[in-house]
């Protein structure tokens, strides 16, 4: 079971100005919901009791809509990402008094998922008794290079996760959504991640450093998300 979830909405969703000039990208509605409403009910769906939600730009508004998160029965707190310095630095944002020694699910709040779409991570987790799990989408090739490249097996272990890959590091054409479990361990793998070329601590370089010493991670293959179509906004 996992309780905990970190939510990342800190970002200013610059391609969808002027829009997000007033409202934050999470904030943003499709069909009649913000995007973080769809997150927080399938966040809910999966099992987990408390949340983090990691916030900047024009974050006022954001607590203001969810407060203390009971619309969805959820424990709600909140963390500031000083610098957008990518989603690992995010994620070192959540601090130290909370909980950080079990399982966490890390889910961007710019997508439009599916009810039931964590709660499949969490059942392949169980499933496969794996440490890592993170959702997996089939790409055109000419957009892996601005998302990920995810390695996998006839069995969908996940061997390398490479965030933004160059052409000739592209080894499938899987990418991965920021949707995932992770173990406990990634606080302690996050601050050993070096900056990348954008100057960004990426999550997912953690995520295959761990893979590498051995850790247990599968993809579990999901529908893109609309999002991930022509632009919406």
């Amino acid at each position: 079971m996992i309780r905990s979830a970190v939510l990342l909405a800190a970002g200013r969703g610059k391609r969808q100005r002027p829009h997000t000039d007033v409202t934050p990208k999470p904030l943003l509605e499709v069909n009649g919901r913000p995007t973080l409403n769809f997150v927080l009910c399938a966040v809910a769906k999966a099992g987990v009791e408390r949340v983090c939600i990691v916030t900047n730009h024009l974050e006022e508004k954001i607590f203001e809509y969810v407060g203390d998160g009971s619309k969805w029965n959820l424990s709600v707190s909140f963390a500031h990402q000083s610098e957008l310095k990518g989603n690992g630095d995010a994620l070192m944002s959540v601090p130290e008094g909370w909980i950080k020694n079990e399982a966490v699910m890390v889910v961007a709040t710019d997508y439009i998922l599916k009810e039931e779409s964590l709660l499949e991570l969490v059942q392949a987790q169980e499933k496969h008794q794996a440490e890592i799990v993170m959702s997996l989408k089939e790409c055109p090739v000419e957009e892996l290079a601005s998302r990920s490249s995810v390695d996998v097996d006839s069995n969908w272990r996940v061997k390398r996760i490479i965030e933004k890959p160059k052409r000739e590091e592209i080894m499938s054409p899987y990418a991965a959504s920021i949707l995932f479990i992770l173990p406990p361990q990634i606080w302690e793998y996050l601050p050993q991640v070096m900056p990348s070329e954008r100057g960004e601590i990426e999550m997912q370089a953690a995520i295959d450093r761990m893979i590498q010493d051995g850790f247990k991670a599968v993809g579990v293959l999901q529908s893109a998300p609309e999002e991930w179509r022509p632009p919406l906004f």
